[in-house]
């Protein structure tokens, strides 16, 4: 029963998760994963994954926090040491299991590099976070979320692609505009 019932909240929390990919505002889209993070956090404490479910109650505590003001290196080292103190926690008076570390390596990951400035990089991040859920949710047999994640890990390979033509046409066209200026300089 409870394999069922965790599927059903990762399938619930996996659409959430594809709905907030077509939104555009922060607002929105931090309240709304603060949702899917709920609800896939008790998905993983059903299946028995409690780092998963630390590491989604954190990120909503993140995420939070994130919609007050802005998230710098003191804040995201703070959260960061939380998810480790936390989880560190829970693991030792829990019985340490080797899957219940990807979670937390994600989350500390995916906050230490949340706000990088180039897509490549963030699509990157992504996929490597996500990875690391879909061998988590594949453990716990939420195989609802790993269909999910594994379609999250593909949309952000395309994704990453489509950044690196992006900014390889941009760093073209900044290269020829810069030769243009200096032939211009030239012939003045």
């Amino acid at each position: 029963m409870y394999l069922i019932i965790g599927n059903i909240l990762g399938l619930i929390g996996a659409l959430l998760m594809v709905g907030i990919g077509f939104m555009h505002e922060r607002r929105h889209i931090l309240i709304w994963q603060n949702v899917q993070f709920l609800i896939m956090g008790i998905g993983s404490l059903v299946l028995g994954g409690v780092s998963g479910f630390i590491a989604d109650v954190i990120s909503i505590m993140r995420n939070l926090f994130f919609l007050k003001r802005d998230l710098t290196k003191g804040w995201k080292l703070f959260f960061v040491l939380i998810q480790v103190i936390v989880s560190s926690v829970f693991l030792y008076f829990g019985g340490f299991r080797w899957i219940e570390l990807l979670p937390i390596i994600a989350a500390v990951v995916y906050t230490g590099l949340i706000d990088t400035k180039k897509e490549s990089t963030l699509k990157i991040v992504l996929s490597t976070c996500q990875t690391m859920w879909l061998i988590y949710d594949i453990m716990l047999m939420n195989f609802a979320a790993a269909v999910f994640d594994v379609l999250t890990i593909c949309a952000n390979f395309v994704g990453m692609y489509r950044a690196k033509k992006a900014e390889r046409l941009r760093n073209s066209i900044a290269e020829h505009t810069e030769n243009h200026r200096e032939n211009r300089k030239w012939e003045a």
